[in-house]
């Protein structure tokens, strides 16, 4: 009985021991794999690229560029620690002006320590807002004298640059804009971009209106060293100030009841000014025979 009972303690510690063994290899299992999750994520949202891709949206894995040119130099490093020490927060936006062109408002806030503003004097860092459009449109045009005007550093338009079409046969575009982030005096200073916007031509609706929405920018920073020499490369880092309320707009449209109204009308003033245009040219052309022949008799 004795020997029974030492044997059922014997295989009862054995038991623990592989339970307690088997409880510390998944643990380190998932440790490890935490580890390398934070570190895909840290890849995902931090990236160089070389100086010679001027634009972010100009990418065609655009907005998951940065997952695939993942880049580990030290120069990148020295980079990417300047680029995380800049934080952004409190983005607000709205809508200026009235109409069907108006200006979207962007407003946030940069905080800067020390050691950011000790960077920010041996870097080129730039702050970039990317907004994806749908139903609104940027003018290329208009963003470029804005640029030569010393507003911004650089803008482009990305997507579809059709300013022509209505909103029913266009696409989205991307709109970049890169911003100077150069040392300030303050510890904190607020950036405010104003884009210029337009509305394309909205479908016909039967309450009168179309509503646009356009949703959270894309947010970035991204420096380099002053001095650029042939390993020169942009340290780029993603943004997330947390979920904003989107900017609506609530703009005019055709009501599909007056279509047939709107089309009838315009058919016949189209015809009334095509008949008028060939009764003064046939006017025209007889006074001038009568003239002609008045003439060849004297």
């Amino acid at each position: 009985m004795r020997h029974l009972f030492a044997n059922k303690c014997h295989h009862f510690w054995l038991q623990s021991l592989v339970i307690y063994l088997c409880s510390i290899t998944v643990l380190v299992l998932c440790n490890h794999g935490l580890a390398n999750v934070v570190d895909e994520d840290d890849q995902r949202t931090s990236a160089c690229i070389p100086c010679s891709s001027t634009y972010l949206a100009a990418d065609p894995n655009y907005p998951n560029m940065l997952s695939n040119i993942f880049v580990s130099t030290e120069s990148c490093e020295s980079s990417l620690s300047v680029v995380k020490v800049i934080k952004i927060s409190n983005l607000h936006r709205r809508l200026e002006g009235e109409g069907f062109h108006r200006r979207l408002i962007s407003k946030l806030k940069t905080i800067e320590s020390d050691s950011s503003s000790t960077y920010l004097d041996r870097f080129n860092c730039e702050f970039v807002i990317i907004e994806n459009l749908n139903g609104v449109f940027a003018d290329p045009f208009e963003l470029q004298r804005l640029v030569n005007r010393k507003v911004y550093l650089d803008a482009a338009v990305f997507g579809d640059t059709n300013l022509e079409l209505p909103a029913a046969l266009s696409n989205s575009s991307f709109v970049e804009i890169h911003m100077d982030l150069a040392p300030s005096s303050k510890a904190d200073h607020e950036l405010v971009v104003r884009l210029p916007l337009h509305v394309r031509y909205p479908p016909l609706d039967g309450s009168g209106y179309s509503n646009v929405e356009i949703s959270q920018p894309d947010l970035y920073i991204r420096c380099r060293k002053r001095d650029i020499d042939n390993d020169c490369q942009w340290s780029v880092s993603v943004r997330e100030l947390g979920p904003t309320e989107k900017v609506k707009w609530r703009i005019p449209c055709g009501d599909d009841a007056h279509s047939t109204i709107v089309s009838s009308v315009t058919f016949l003033s189209a015809l009334l000014c095509a008949l008028s245009i060939v009764f003064a040219s046939s006017l025209s052309s007889h006074n001038t025979y009568q003239r002609s022949v008045v003439c060849v008799f004297t």
